[in-house]
């Protein structure tokens, strides 16, 4: 096999053991949004746009932006359901956040209606915890993540199929880096890292969050929004976060959240992660061709 046919080799078999470890499931083709569905956004505070207290500007997150977007060709039922701070442990608690969301698209379906759209963002507080030193190590993290995060996917396609068919495009959102080019050490009281965690480099751990993300989706044909790409570059324009914060720095200095434009290029994000197919990788690293192939050699 020539060296030019190698990386699509490679990428044709991580396909195929993704399909072999996916778990049985329905027909993943989910019918288009029609004008009268239910659209449920779940999540965290990136859906329900609480900010710092410094920053709380009072406004709704991007699902309440993807909803006007949406409502000038397909008229929706809106609905919130997003908890702030949830964590994916969180989400599962009895009587939690997907306890009641599958109990309202239950509901819904009972009434003869359908949820046709869910939107997720979770995983988040996840990973800020593992920053400031108030969770686990990022390899125990991950773990933990990738176990809640096939649970929850897993419940919310068992609550939008019937009779073998999905009924809801489901969208869930990746992590974006809102502190690049950092190097988190144990530094009490305002960081206390665990003994079994080294310093965290930003730029090279949190992409470990969204392979897991990424894999878990992909085994789902679950749509994957890639809001990493979407604010990395745009921290400034999109974020709260001071990039160069007073010391000590405050909460609002080392806000994640995003500001009302960062909202929107998420909601634009979900909006055109719409009208791509659930199962296609979101974001695929450019094969470069070896000098020779591209000589023509």
């Amino acid at each position: 096999m020539s060296r030019a046919l190698l990386p699509l080799a490679l990428l044709a078999v991580l396909a195929v053991a993704l399909a072999a470890a996916s778990p049985a499931r329905a027909n993943t083709a989910a019918p288009a949004l029609a004008a009268g569905e239910i659209y449920l956004a779940l999540g965290d505070s990136l859906s329900t746009g609480e900010e710092a207290a410094g920053n709380n500007d009072g406004l709704p997150g991007y699902p309440a932006a993807l909803n006007n977007l949406l409502q000038s060709t397909t008229p929706l039922t809106y609905t919130v359901q997003a908890v702030n701070g949830e964590t994916t442990t969180g989400m599962l608690a009895p009587g939690g956040q997907l306890d009641r969301a599958t109990a309202y698209i239950a509901q819904r379906r009972a009434a003869g209606e359908r949820v046709g759209l869910i939107t997720l963002s979770v995983g988040g507080n996840d990973i800020v915890n593992v920053l400031r030193g108030d969770g686990g190590t990022i390899t125990s993290t991950l773990a933990l993540m990738r176990a809640n995060l096939s649970t929850i996917l897993d419940r919310l396609i068992a609550a939008t199929t019937a009779d073998g068919q999905r009924e809801a495009r489901i969208l869930v959102q990746n992590y974006y880096n809102p502190y690049p080019g950092q190097t988190i050490r144990d530094f009490p009281p305002f960081v206390d890292l665990p003994p079994d965690q080294e310093p965290i480099v930003t730029d090279r751990d949190l992409p470990k969050f969204n392979r897991v993300l990424l894999e878990v989706a992909l085994q789902r044909c679950v749509a994957v929004v890639d809001a990493f790409s979407i604010v990395r570059g745009n921290e400034g324009q999109y974020l709260y976060v001071n990039p160069s914060p007073p010391f000590p720095p405050s909460e609002a200095d080392l806000d994640y959240h995003p500001r009302p434009a960062g909202h929107a290029a998420l909601a634009a994000a979900n909006q055109a992660r719409l009208n791509a197919p659930d199962c296609q990788r979101a974001f695929l690293p450019a094969l470069a061709r070896p000098a020779a192939t591209a000589a023509g050699e």
